[in-house]
């Protein structure tokens, strides 16, 4: 276990390094190539949350030991459909649910209220992260922002809820009645440098045509830490079917 788990920091590590340093390795071109809208990086987002939730989907179908949440049970893993569904709905919403690919247009009623006018909801007016362009949300607008919810779950799910289930008997043992699926620490604490090493970059980036290509990056790395995440869940099912 412990050789798996090494093996699932090292591959993570890489990606990290990759994701970010290509900022530092190639010049103003190569950097908009690769981490602009449908480039390498946003792309290999929609194929590692595609990739995480075909596995969570195939989780929830094999799983047999179900939820205990007090107020009703369920015959399967109701976290793990939700999971797959999230991962799906990340894929698509990364690629505007392949309005490029098939030359889909975007409805006039969507247009009107989304900020690049195209097929997605995350560039919706409300969940824009930007009141106009370069101008940044603050306060309660900002908490509804797809990028200020999706930063709350991952922090949540991935690193608090493991740390809560480590320190408290008393949540663990709420946890494991719930059988909400745990992502361990070791894991759990790569989502938090990911977070750290892309605000040291686009400090390092500020001021410079290239630095608002590093959330595509971060993204990008976010994603590709959900699918080691689904890997691992699906190595312990393996495991614990043996």
């Amino acid at each position: 276990m412990k050789e798996r788990s090494s093996l699932y920091i090292i591959v993570s590590i890489i990606w990290l390094t990759i994701a970010y340093s290509v900022f530092f390795l190639f010049d103003n071109e190569t950097i908009t190539l690769l981490s602009h809208e449908d480039g390498f990086f946003e792309t290999s987002t929609a194929i590692f949350f595609f990739l995480a939730a075909i596995l969570f989907f195939y989780l929830y179908f094999k799983d047999h030991e179900g939820n205990n949440l007090y107020i009703f049970k369920t015959k399967k893993n109701i976290f793990l459909l939700l999971l797959g569904l999230l991962f799906l709905f990340g894929a698509g919403e990364e690629i505007s649910w392949g309005q490029r690919i098939f030359n889909i247009e975007t409805p006039q009623a969507l247009k009107e209220i989304n900020t690049q006018k195209e097929l997605n909801i995350h560039n919706i007016t409300i969940f824009h992260g930007d009141i106009e362009k370069g101008k940044p949300k603050t306060g309660l607008a900002k908490l509804i922002t797809i990028g200020m919810l999706f930063q709350m779950f991952w922090f949540t799910y991935c690193f608090l809820i493991p740390v809560l289930n480590k320190s408290s008997s008393k949540i663990s043992k709420i946890l494991k009645t719930f059988n909400l699926p745990i992502v361990p620490i070791w894991l759990g604490s790569l989502f938090l440098l990911n977070y750290i090493l892309s605000r040291i970059v686009n400090l390092q980036l500020s001021g410079l045509e290239t630095h608002h290509y590093v959330i595509e990056n971060k993204e990008s790395a976010f994603a590709f830490l959900f699918f080691i995440v689904s890997i691992y869940f699906l190595r312990n099912r393996q495991v614990s079917n043996r």
